[in-house]
């Protein structure tokens, strides 16, 4: 065991005097001046990546992580056999509890001394530690830092069947409650853990649970948080009042509450209160919900308009200008391979800003909150195809109107172009040309309406020959016919390219992560889409129509 460098040790304990963290301790002891001795210099080292390394995990499997010699993600299995010995030294030498009981526990983890020492000394020197954090100049972290300490104490001790200790450990946990209780300041986290560790150490908390509630009832996060710890430990026939309570102090909140705080006090209040049996209470979130104007939730829409480069531009009015005729230039608006569907690994790196921020819909028909499958492996690949739609949108609405400008067509050239006796009758052609005239003239509302119940029934028309898209009868059950949910789910096993198929979930059905227009518009949800949404919709008409046309031909199925 090496020789315990007194120079070290005076800056030690004159840095752990007033300190409420082993980080303040660090701080102090690697700005200290030791000289040129380089035993001093190597112990210096060795004590600061003790107080830099912290506990992970509980019980048996904790482990200690944090910075050793500069490595920001080292572990105690980095540290040198050499440096464990001078923290031995240094555990018999040191008069501060708190870096007496750190230096134990660091050695019991790696397994280094007689194991009942390391125990003892470790639990016992953080239980000493925190007067003296208590009676530290700051008082939030000092009391932060006694929380802890008594928090990893009685790990320790419930861990290795320490009874005095775990007594010990209660009857300091139970005391610094008292105080917090009865301080002016709100600590409603201190107190939630106080309260947490006292119940792992079997205290019956709710005593303290129900005083805490009272004594933080102004923050209703903070009081609905002590219900639920009273919940956990009350009998099955006292939890209906319980869960009243937190449902009623969530309604009530919200009622003196505006913007989306209000919104989501009373989406919380509706959750629990469909998940714990009260139907009541239920209505009146639900009901209060539907009277939430979404304009009234706070929100800023920060928006920046998508604009390609005009050498695109110029590229699309030339694929345009090629086509010998209208129906020919029609088609050519949407290419074989969907271009925002092709995947691009490297691109998935741009999405480093505000597409990689969980992300909530707000439906504004309720409005309730949706959140997006967050475990889903290719969520940051659907926000940059969502992203590359919206761009191509652009270019399809600039072709669209090159089309207009090079063949100005009348209503019978377009029902021409378009018709099919099989997939798109005339009658039904004209509809959609009047999509295409109101599309020219400006009125995107009226030409989205049009256009949206035509995608769907070409679709249902190409897709009869080569799928199933009916169900029949089945008792009592009537049959039924795929809408365009299913049938476009159904396009790969037909045949057809599964990017388009991707595509045209994501901007007309997908309410988690795409546009969504077909159910946003037809349900009322949404004002009247942007121009380059529109030519979104008319391009997948005109896609579809191309393969009843024979533009193009079908691939075999996927086996």
């Amino acid at each position: 065991m090496p020789q315990v460098e007194p120079c070290v040790l005076d800056v030690l304990t004159e840095a752990a005097a007033n300190a409420a963290s082993c980080e303040d301790i660090a701080a102090v002891l690697a700005a200290a001046d030791t000289g040129t001795n380089a035993a001093a210099e190597q112990q210096r080292d060795a004590l600061l990546a003790a107080l830099r390394l912290r506990p992970a995990g509980t019980g048996r499997a904790q482990t200690f992580t944090g910075i050793v010699l500069g490595r920001p993600s080292a572990s105690l299995s980095d540290v040198a056999a050499d440096q464990m010995e001078t923290w031995s030294a240094y555990a018999e030498a040191v008069t501060n509890s708190f870096v007496r009981g750190r230096l134990h526990h660091l050695l019991l983890v790696a397994g280094h001394g007689r194991k009942v020492d390391r125990i003892r000394g470790a639990a016992a020197g953080y239980l000493d530690a925190v007067p003296l954090l208590l009676a530290a100049r700051k008082r939030f972290p000092g009391l932060v830092g006694a929380t802890e300490c008594l928090r990893w104490a009685g790990d320790l001790a419930r861990t290795y069947n320490q009874t005095d200790l775990c007594k010990r450990v209660t009857d300091d946990t139970v005391a610094l409650a008292e105080r917090v209780l009865a301080a002016p300041e709100d600590e409603t986290a201190i107190m939630a853990d106080l309260l947490e560790g006292l119940r792992v150490q079997r205290y019956d908390i709710t005593d303290f649970a129900e005083r805490a509630a009272r004594r933080y009832a102004g923050d209703v996060h903070a009081r609905v948080g002590f219900l639920k710890l009273i919940r956990a430990e009350a009998s099955e026939f006292r939890r209906v009042g319980i869960d009243t309570e937190i449902v009623s102090a969530l309604l009530d909140a919200a009622d003196a509450d505006t913007g989306f705080r209000r919104h989501n006090l009373l989406t919380q209040a509706a959750t629990i209160a469909r998940d714990r049996g009260l139907p009541e209470l239920r209505v009146r979130a639900e009901m209060a919900l539907q009277q939430t104007d979404p304009d009234s939730l706070g929100w800023t829409r920060i928006r920046r308009p998508l604009i390609p480069p005009p050498g695109l531009f110029a590229g699309a009015r030339a694929h345009v200008d090629a086509a010998p005729s209208l129906r020919d230039a029609l088609w050519r608006t949407a290419q074989d391979a969907h271009p925002a569907m092709r995947e691009h690994p490297d691109d998935v790196g741009l999405l480093d800003g505000l597409l990689r921020i969980p992300r909530t819909r707000i439906n504004t028909a309720g409005p309730v909150q949706v959140a997006p499958p967050v475990a889903a492996a290719d969520d940051h690949l659907v926000g940059l195809q969502v992203l590359a739609m919206d761009f191509l949108g652009h270019l399809a609405a600039h072709q669209l109107d090159h089309i207009h400008e090079r063949f100005d067509p009348d209503e019978a050239e377009l029902i021409g172009a378009l018709a099919h006796d099989a997939v798109l009758p005339k009658a039904r052609a004209r509809t959609l040309a009047y999509a295409f005239r109101y599309f020219w003239l400006g009125e995107f509302d009226a030409a989205v309406c049009i256009a949206l119940p035509q995608v769907e029934q070409i679709l249902r028309q190409l897709l009869r020959w080569q799928v199933s898209i009916l169900s029949v009868a089945k008792g009592e059950s009537p049959g039924t016919v795929d809408q365009l949910g299913g049938l476009l789910r159904s396009m790969p096993a037909a045949g057809y390219p599964a990017d388009w198929s991707r595509a045209l979930e994501l901007l007309l059905v997908d309410p988690d992560r795409g546009m969504n227009l077909r159910n946003d518009v037809c349900h009322g949800l949404i004002d009247t889409p942007p121009k380059h949404r529109v030519a979104l919709i008319l391009q997948a008409a005109l896609y579809l129509l191309s393969y009843a046309h024979g533009h193009r031909t079908l691939a075999p199925p996927a086996p």
